[in-house]
């Protein structure tokens, strides 16, 4: 027969169905969750960099990149 024999209730039926409805989401849920906090921890890297105006122009720059080495950026503005 279907999900839920003959000699079952219809409400018992009913209250299994929903039961695995639930499980069915909450596994897709916590998949979703699990790939969003990869994703976060992966992109992380990038976006919490702090940047700053490069000295002499008008864009940005990524600070740490600027403290590791700031004659290397004052030689590029020659260059």
């Amino acid at each position: 027969m279907g999900a839920c024999e003959s000699h079952d209730d219809a409400s018992t039926c009913q209250k299994q169905e929903a039961e695995k409805m639930i499980k069915k989401i909450a596994v897709v849920a916590g998949i979703s969750l699990a790939a969003w906090g990869l994703f976060k921890l992966v992109d992380a890297s990038e976006s919490e960099r702090k940047t700053m105006k490069a000295p002499g122009r008008n864009y940005r720059i990524f600070r740490d990149d600027f403290e590791r080495d700031p004659a290397l950026h004052f030689r590029s503005l020659r260059d």
